[in-house]
């Protein structure tokens, strides 16, 4: 049987080549989105952690959110947070977002800092250049997007609608890779007074949830976040990005349904008078119909094998060459295939119903 099942996909080896592309082109698509998200927002949620405060206080509407983090959170509450005990640091920061970044995702992200505080709490040093001033037109750059952009002291870079001159390269790599003044954020976006989120540093990291209780105790409609959970976080995604995930997931499968279903309806078209001569010699309609099905396997399966055989050949050369974040994970790629696997199945469905449910006298007199 097997012999009659690759015999049949041999006799038309272009259809079935468009065939298994068509599949394979449904796995590289959700393989290759999922971790280009999944990365980005890893690799971003990483950095994040790696700037050396512990706790990140937002306003509970904020949340966490890849869209451009409201500059509405209130710096008069800096002088009481500072004087919480437990507290060593606390330093405003401003966050925006803009598309057609650079990074994988299409989104840069511009921090607004005071300099001073931002390093007393940070880990953040200058290794060329000069720092930061309390205000200008003016940014420091981390060693990463220096070395990508080819970057000097003196360069320009654009941003929240402002040509900003690079005077700092700073190290290690921690939270947006572009940062500018707060003051100069705050006059850009007309958001005097206000940032979007206090960071944190205690004066013992280990008494961090104590000290968070404390902030909170006073200032209960704020939102507190460790800067320790947000790899996952960042990992686990945001509902919007789950959400178009999820769309791609749907239309990978359509798309591979689709495929497999206008095959094997155009092939038992093709098999009719054959599939008369099998049923004139016995063969039961459900003989008849898992022939069909196990083409549609054998197509979904190397469409599968192929799909996922070009995605790591792609992402090992964006990783390498475009410095791109694409972490393919286990559990995507598993979904990825077994999707694959099951529009082939679904798709073949009615084609081979349809071709087990022939009357045998009409089929042999097909022409």
């Amino acid at each position: 049987m097997e012999s009659l099942v690759t015999s049949n996909l041999m006799h038309h080896p272009a259809r079935t080549a468009v065939s298994i592309i068509g599949v394979s082109v449904g796995v590289i698509l959700v393989v290759l989105t999922v971790g280009l998200v999944r990365g980005t927002l890893r690799e971003r949620g990483q950095r994040d952690a790696n700037i050396g405060v512990e706790i990140m206080l937002r306003q509970a509407g904020q949340g966490l959110s890849l869209t451009s983090a409201d500059m509405s959170f209130p710096m008069s509450v800096l002088d009481d947070v500072r004087a919480i005990p437990g507290v060593a640091v606390a330093t405003p920061v401003g966050q925006n977002l803009e598309m057609g970044g650079e990074g994988g995702l299409g989104i840069r992200q511009i921090d607004g800092i005071v300099f001073d505080t931002f390093t007393a709490a940070s880990y953040m040093k200058i290794t060329q250049g000069n720092p930061l001033p309390a205000s200008g037109d003016v940014a420091i750059v981390d060693i990463k997007y220096a070395l990508d952009h080819q970057t000097k002291i003196g360069d320009k870079v654009t941003g929240l609608g402002r040509e900003f001159t690079i005077i700092g390269i700073y190290e290690p790599e921690s939270g947006a890779r572009i940062k500018v003044p707060l003051a100069t954020m705050q006059e850009a976006l007309v958001a005097q007074d206000k940032c979007s989120m206090i960071f944190v540093k205690c004066s013992k990291p280990e008494e961090q949830e104590l000290v968070a209780q404390r902030i909170l105790e006073k200032y209960p409609d704020y939102r507190v976040i460790f800067t320790r959970d947000l790899p996952t976080l960042f990992a686990n995604g945001f509902s919007g990005f789950n959400v178009f995930l999820n769309v791609v997931r749907g239309l990978a499968i359509v798309i591979s349904l689709l495929v497999i279903l206008l095959t094997m309806y155009t092939t038992v078209s093709e098999r009719t008078r054959q599939i008369g001569i099998l049923k004139s010699l016995g063969a039961s309609k459900a003989w008849i119909a898992w022939e069909f099905q196990k083409e549609a396997l054998t197509i979904s399966l190397l469409g599968v094998l192929g799909g996922l055989a070009v995605a790591f050949i792609v992402r090992f050369l964006l990783v390498r060459y475009a410095g791109m974040n694409i972490d393919l994970e286990v559990m995507s790629t598993f979904y990825a295939s077994l999707a694959g696997v099951a529009s082939g199945v679904l798709g073949a469905l009615y084609p081979a119903l349809r071709a087990a449910s022939q009357d045998p006298v009409d089929a042999l007199s097909y022409e």
